[in-house]
């Protein structure tokens, strides 16, 4: 008779990596505007690679808000690519042509596809479950310094209300 139900195992919290510098994949955006439709949040879909096994293709996310836009330019830095003049990521967006002020429905196509960037994860306590954010990213366009001067990237982006290890 087969077994009805599913896996224990599969319904704990994921248990997230150590704290320490780990190399991303970024595989795309989940956007959405936020609760108070005064900002965006994209949510970058990134996961580990070029590390121990039991952590190679763990998923990491990391919330974008267009509030925030430092953040932004550090994770494009990250991935070896400054912003165009307007705020935008290289590549485009991809609209549905059925819904296509939708921006839920928008995708991103283009170079940072793929790209890896490398980030400092430390463990954080979110809604009673330990998870990995983005601490810090390490910039990736040659002679950032000289090309963007005004640009310092963020040694810490996590909130201040958030606890961590």
């Amino acid at each position: 008779m087969p077994k009805m139900g599913v896996d224990p195992e599969a319904t704990k919290a994921p248990k997230p990596v150590p704290s320490g510098w780990y190399k991303l994949k970024f595989k795309g955006f989940k956007q959405k505007v936020s609760s108070k439709k005064d900002s965006v949040n994209y949510n970058a879909q990134l996961e580990i690679v070029e590390n121990k096994p039991e952590y190679n293709g763990k998923p990491v996310y990391m919330g974008l808000n267009t509030k925030m836009a430092r953040s932004h330019v550090d994770f494009s830095h990250g991935l070896g690519f400054s912003l165009k003049p307007d705020g935008d990521y290289e590549g485009q967006w991809i609209f549905d042509p059925a819904d296509p002020e939708n921006i839920e429905k928008a995708q991103y196509k283009g170079p940072l596809l793929g790209r890896v960037l490398e980030a400092e994860l430390v463990t954080t306590t979110y809604d009673g479950n330990e998870r990995n954010d983005v601490k810090q990213i390490r910039c990736m366009v040659p002679g950032c310094a000289t090309k963007h001067p005004d640009i310092k990237h963020m040694t810490n982006m996590i909130s201040s209300k958030t606890q961590y290890k």
